[in-house]
């Protein structure tokens, strides 16, 4: 079985959308995440279209509040333009909206897709070696989202 990725999704809020509207929805199938008028840069199409794949994990990041603030598998692999979304998430149900989000400084300061060296697009890779030290920072910070995040993360 291949292992499975780790993605960040970024958002800016003041775009008119932020992640509490997936996180609340009270949707019980897959959730549609973006579409080819959101999602416009060349690497995040690639990274779609060629590598994320059904139960890839995504980190949801807002970057103009400089957190994540939840965590989502995603119920689909990505697709490319033309087809709608070009990936979906997970219910919301089985995603975790964290109750303490981590922050861009301390929390991400060691994940290069939260920096300038990997670009500006929407879908970031995050390295394995990266999200291990991630995933222990994660639950320190929200200890009675511990097996939650655990169920949702393998750990």
């Amino acid at each position: 079985m291949a292992k499975r990725r780790v993605w960040v999704f970024k958002i800016n809020t003041k775009r008119g959308w932020e992640f509490d509207q997936y996180f609340r929805s009270r949707a019980r199938g897959p959730y549609e995440m973006g579409d080819e008028g959101w999602i416009k840069s060349a690497s995040s199409l690639r990274y779609l279209r060629d590598e994320v794949k059904r139960g890839d994990l995504f980190l949801c990041y807002e970057s103009d509040r400089k957190e994540v603030v939840g965590v989502a598998r995603a119920a689909s692999d990505g697709r490319d333009v033309g087809a709608g979304s070009l990936v979906d998430f997970c219910s919301p149900r089985e995603a975790v909206r964290l109750e303490n989000p981590l922050t861009r400084h301390p929390d991400l300061d060691h994940i290069l897709a939260f920096g300038p060296e990997r670009g500006r697009g929407t879908v970031q890779k995050i390295d394995s070696d990266e999200f291990s030290r991630l995933r222990r920072t994660m639950v320190r910070k929200n200890p009675r989202q511990a097996d939650a995040l655990r169920r949702l993360l393998g750990a």
